[in-house]
Parts: C-alpha cells; structure tokens; sequence
C-alpha cells in the first residue's frame, strides 16, 4: 500500500459510491489504475467491504472521543469491558497506557453517564472528552421507508450500480438514483468502507496557536501530509485542537513525520504509536438492524 492507496482509500472512506472516474480526475491517474488498485486493496484484505448506514445526522446524534492514561494493567480485558457499554465502538490502546474511547451518543445528554462510565471502567488517571464536530444539519428531511429499502441492499455492497437494485426494491432506477442523491446531499448518509489498513498508526494531538486561522490550518495541514493522514479531525468543544490519524510504513517514518509538525512551531504537540484496536457494535448497529428487518 503506497500514498495513492491510501488517497483513494480515503476517497471512498468518505463518499464509497464516488465513481472511479471521479476518483481518476481527483488523483491524476487512469480509470484502469484506480480499479486495479482498489481490486488489490480488496485481495489484500485491507478494503473489507463497501458500506451503507444512516448517518448520525439522520439519527441525531453526536460523536465523541475521550482519552487519557490508564491504571489498569489488563488492557485487553479493560477494552471488554468498555466495549460492553452500548455506546462505545471503538477502543485505540497506545504506548504508555494511553487508551482512546470512541463513541456515539443518542444526544448530549448522555454524555455525563458515558464520560463517567467511561473514567470509572478505564481507570483513568485523567480525560478529555472532545465532541466531533459534524456538518451541520441544514433540513428535517429524514430517511424515508425507501431509503431503508435501499439501504438494505446496499448494506455492505454499496457501490452496486442503481439499474442492478432498483427492481430490488420495487421502484424506477430514476427514482432510487434520486433518492440516493438526495440522502448524500442532506448527509443523512454514510457510503463508506470497511477499512483495515495494515501499517504503523499514530495520533498527533495537534494544539494551534490562538492567533492562527484554523480553517487556513486545518487545510494546509490536510494538503502538506495528506500521503500520510487517513483521518483529520475537529471538535466542537475544543476549537483550537486537532486529531491527526496518520499511517506510517515504519517506526522511523513516523518518527520523521512527528519531527516535521515539530519545525511547525505549534502551541503543543503530542504523539502517541497504537499497537491495538478493538471495534464494538453500538446502538446505532441495533437501531439500523431492526429497521432493516421492519
């Protein structure tokens, strides 16, 4: 896997249904070169599948991530049990007991309940809860009884084209083709991938200077290591971080890279190796399950 891999990964991370085409003029290379590298990225096991889900902005709710250190020795045990909590879906175990705790949320309300779940069961020595950031919502439009039928046969085959399902689900290609752009331009959907890209990850926790623009930031950051970031975050709550999950072929590639935001000069810089992860069924898994079946 190299840094075009990786841009085309990225690519349908965000939006899987993107057009090969599309994805050639983005990245300068042949329709033939995108489809021979996402077939090798397929055989090699690290695309796992193509994937359709409501998204939180159809359902409501929030992202968020707490971390800190943890007392507990048994870490594996300890990401158990915090993945029993039904909110919890993703837990990152880092160098130095650092321990990363994703989670969705129905609403804010319940962010007391998991925060202090999440600090009693993990032991924390300290946290930071940070809120994802996500576009805003722009419309009531909800998903409609179709759109769960379209959904359903694109589960976890999302790039099927719409003349393959929409006798599938009982209507025109015009119509589902409609509906699906419909969905994608209200983001009350995720087209993505399962993706398990099997190289050295590293979060940098990145704290701007308060004098600096942090929209300008985020973009040139974006663009200066993009052969490396495969997720660029922002948070609500914390509006001069940002979270910079980046893939490194070695320990000195991503030694050099650390030094590198070093020379940036930034207010704080912090960088942490993970060397396991674990993902968890949430109550969004349960909630798509049972309308999927309806």
């Amino acid at each position: 896997m190299d840094g075009k891999d990786l841009q085309i990964a990225k690519l349908l991370l965000k939006n899987c249904r993107t057009t090969y085409r599309e994805i050639s003029e983005e990245l300068d290379l042949s329709v033939n070169a995108i489809y021979k590298r996402v077939q090798n990225m397929i055989d090699e096991g690290l695309i796992k599948s193509f994937t359709a889900k409501p998204s939180l902005i159809a359902l409501n709710g929030i992202e968020i991530l707490i971390y800190g250190r943890t007392k507990s020795l048994g870490l594996e045990k300890l990401s158990k049990n915090l993945g029993n909590h039904e909110s919890t879906y993703f837990i990152g175990i880092a160098a130095g007991n650092m321990i990363y705790i994703n989670g969705y949320l129905r609403n804010i309300s319940e962010l007391h309940e998991y925060s202090t779940f999440v600090n009693k069961i993990g032991k924390l020595q300290t946290s930071t809860t940070c809120i994802r950031k996500l576009p805003y919502r722009i419309t009531s439009e909800t998903l409609t009884s179709l759109d769960y039928e379209i959904l359903k046969v694109l589960n976890n085959n999302a790039r099927r084209s719409v003349s393959d399902f929409a006798d599938e689900v009982g209507v025109s290609a015009k119509t589902a083709r409609k509906r699906i752009k419909k969905m994608e331009m209200y983001n009350l959907v995720d087209f993505s991938i399962n993706f398990a890209p099997q190289m050295l990850t590293s979060q940098f926790h990145i704290s701007l200077n308060p004098d600096k623009d942090y929209f300008k930031e985020f973009q040139r950051l974006n663009k200066t290591y993009t052969d490396n970031i495969l997720y660029l975050q922002q948070f609500s709550n914390i509006p001069n971080l940002i979270m910079m999950t980046a893939l490194t072929k070695t320990n000195q590639e991503s030694a050099n890279l650390h030094n590198n935001l070093q020379k940036e000069g930034f207010k704080d810089l912090l960088h942490h190796i993970f060397y396991n992860g674990y993902f968890f069924e949430t109550w969004r898994d349960l909630l798509y399950r049972e309308k999927l079946n309806q």
